[in-house]
């Protein structure tokens, strides 16, 4: 399994792919298109897919962030999703690795996170990472 950085020329796939996981917001490629250009530009987000044979399979959203008590940083692993197509191949625990190895050659690295609601994926994550008693507290706000 190859990773790489999303581009540009990857938009429309990654819009489709994420497409599952927006329910109920609902935007349009043009929309979504703008956000995704600057997105790229930033340097606490990556997109991540993961390909093989050159075929796009999954993707992830690595969020970047400040970890001063540890003297280094973290990632979050926000969207994670594999191809429709894909699906049920054991890619889940690839990709993680491939993230984790990615990850971890930056020495001031400390944690890789992921916070999930989703019953299909908790038992993938339980296994790859460890898991904790850490609870997550949310608001949405400016809704779309």
């Amino acid at each position: 399994m190859q990773l790489r950085k999303a581009s540009i020329d990857d938009c429309e796939w990654v819009y489709q792919v994420l497409e599952e996981l927006r329910e109920p917001v609902r935007y349009t490629l043009d929309s979504f298109k703008e956000y995704y250009s600057t997105l790229l530009k930033n340097y606490m987000t990556d997109i991540l897919l993961f390909c093989e044979d050159q075929e796009r399979v999954g993707l992830v959203t690595l969020n970047k962030f400040s970890m001063p008590r540890y003297l280094g940083y973290g990632y979050e692993m926000e969207e994670f999703v594999i191809h429709k197509n894909h699906r049920g191949r054991g890619l889940s625990y690839k990709m993680i690795d491939a993230v984790k190895a990615h990850i971890s050659s930056d020495k001031t690295i400390r944690k890789l996170i992921i916070k999930s609601n989703g019953t299909d994926s908790k038992h993938v994550y339980a296994k790859a990472l460890n898991q904790t008693d850490l609870v997550a507290f949310q608001v949405y706000l400016n809704k779309l």
